[in-house]
């Protein structure tokens, strides 16, 4: 399997970007707000000299002082301002006008018919700039701060999970599920850390699959060969010891029979490793369960008598009247690796249970049960717990069983012992 190649997050890029945003955000709002305030100084600097105006409007009328260039230079001298006296001309008084960005107007009409207009340059009156004014300086710190603690918020908000995402890339694939992926936050981190999650389940069950073609590949060739190596010479064996067996003496038959059974084992292990490697189509037919378990049963007996092991069948008395769809021989097969893995664990004696549910058959024993890594490892080649186990048995009944549609599965019982439980596949 290729190497995955973690995915490395450019955290400064993103720094750069999240930087850049609040910076010009920041910038457009300094000036928005720098802005507003000037807008505030000019607006002030025009009510002021409204005000003042105003009120020189009123003295002139009450005093009915002359409305000469000379009273215009005075008034102007003590107002800091410029005062000229103009012919009413249609315009209505009390009006300000700003020719250009730098001078501010107001003029008010007089009782004589006249008018008195007041000019002032902008910040003429001694104003302080925007960048002096406290309200300002008070405005900006606060909007830059309050810009300060979003950013880091923000920052935070958006880093954190892909920082998290980041640690936990380079577990995908692994032999373990990643850590740390974040399953609360922002739709999208939640979306991304769910498909990281499939991406890993897919990645480990096509590795294990890979696994399990590479070993049945190498397994092929290994009882292929076996086969050519090992057949011819014990069929040889197995027939002098049956030859021999006929005309020995009683005292040595049981020395030939040996040999014959232990040659018939070595022959019955080539072929499970051939049916294993090589597994050959289903053919199936009517199967009438209950004599197939009489059947393992009777083959295992003389085991069974050996290890002080008797077996046992419960048959549903529904269930058993039909017949199952499958191919007899390797259902034979599945029954004899199941109750032989029985009588092995329990050297001391005890008893196999056989039943025949309705969808389902269970082999029950009361031996030591199954460990907990044997267990997580049901039906895996090669794996073996017991001394001398090839570890071929459970998983060659497996591959029958799913060939077959059904399933296989392994539990310990609470009194002890342990259940292999088969279901059939519904039709």
């Amino acid at each position: 399997m290729d190497k995955i190649q973690p995915f490395r997050l450019k955290p400064r890029s993103l720094a750069v970007w999240l930087a850049v945003g609040i910076g010009t955000f920041v910038l457009v709002g300094s000036v928005a707000m720098m802005g507003f305030f000037q807008y505030l100084a000019r607006a002030e600097e025009v009510a002021a000299l409204e005000s003042i105006g105003k009120t020189n409007a009123l003295f002139l009328d009450q005093n009915k002082l002359p409305q000469t260039d000379y009273m215009a230079g005075q008034l102007g001298r003590v107002m800091g301002a410029e005062v000229s006296f103009v012919e009413g001309g249609g315009q209505p008084a009390d009006g300000l006008a700003r020719p250009d960005g730098e001078m501010i107007r107001v003029g008010f009409a007089l009782v004589s018919g006249r008018e008195v207009w007041f000019s002032r340059k902008v910040g003429q009156q001694g104003a302080l700039p925007v960048w002096r004014r406290l309200d300002a300086r008070l405005a900006l710190g606060g909007f830059w701060a309050l810009s300060l603690v979003f950013s880091l918020w923000l920052g935070r908000k958006v880093t954190r999970p892909l920082a998290k995402l980041e640690a936990a890339l380079p577990g995908i694939g692994g032999d373990e599920a990643p850590r740390g992926l974040p399953e609360t936050g922002p739709r999208e981190i939640v979306s991304l850390a769910a498909a990281l999650r499939e991406t890993h389940a897919s990645l480990v069950e096509e590795r294990d699959r890979r696994r399990h073609a590479e070993r049945l590949a190498l397994l092929g060739r290994m009882a292929t060969s076996l086969a050519h190596e090992v057949r011819n010479p014990v069929s040889a064996i197995r027939l002098h010891a049956q030859l021999l067996e006929r005309v020995c003496a009683p005292e040595e038959r049981a020395s030939a029979g040996l040999i014959v059974g232990e040659a018939g084992r070595i022959e019955s292990l080539v072929n499970q490793w051939l049916r294993y490697a090589k597994p050959e189509p289903v053919t199936k037919v009517p199967v009438d369960l209950p004599e197939l378990v009489s059947e393992a049963r009777h083959s295992l007996g003389p085991q069974a008598e050996h290890a002080g092991v008797e077996t046992r069948e419960e048959t549903d008395p529904v269930w058993g009247a039909h017949p199952v769809s499958g191919d007899r021989e390797r259902l034979r097969q599945v029954l004899c690796n199941l109750l032989l893995n029985a009588i092995q664990s329990m050297p001391t004696g005890g008893a196999v249970t056989v039943r025949i549910l309705p969808g389902a058959l269970e082999v029950e024993d009361q031996g030591g049960g199954f460990s907990e890594k044997a267990l997580a490892r049901f039906g895996e080649p090669f794996h073996s717990e017991r001394e001398g186990g090839m570890g071929l048995g459970l998983a060659v009944s497996k591959e029958i069983i799913e060939s077959h549609g059904g399933k296989i599965s392994a539990n310990n019982l609470p009194g002890g012992g342990a259940c292999v439980r088969i279901e059939w596949a519904q039709n």
